[in-house]
């Protein structure tokens, strides 16, 4: 029998888009609970990346602009992206989401 190779780690990228409404320790507040929501369901936050206040291609909810944010997320959970789907789609203050796996990042290390 042939071995197959599986992957136990994966790479995910959460694009989240907050209402522009939100003070700044609101969204600070509801960051942190999209970190810690991820930490419990066996995720690892690399990186939070704040793109800061966009305007969006098309109206939604009656908002013309957003705040982004890119969360790098490792883990070894599969059904990690279907249960942020369903996080974002019952929290209020997020109006769009796109969770996208990653290829395996290489760290490389150059020598001098």
């Amino acid at each position: 029998m042939a071995k197959r190779y599986y992957e136990t780690i994966r790479h995910y990228e959460s694009v989240v888009v907050l209402k522009p409404t939100l003070s700044e320790e609101e969204v600070s507040r509801r960051v942190q609970e999209i970190k810690d929501f991820i930490t419990k369901k066996g995720g690892e936050v690399l990186q939070v990346l704040d793109w800061g206040l966009k305007p969006l291609a098309y109206r939604i909810n009656n908002f013309t602009h957003g705040r982004y944010f890119i969360i790098e997320i490792r883990s070894e959970n599969t059904d990690l992206p279907n249960e942020l789907d369903f996080y974002y789609k019952i929290n209020d203050d997020v109006i769009r989401w796109l969770n996208i796996k990653q290829k395996a990042k290489k760290e490389t290390s150059h020598a001098q």
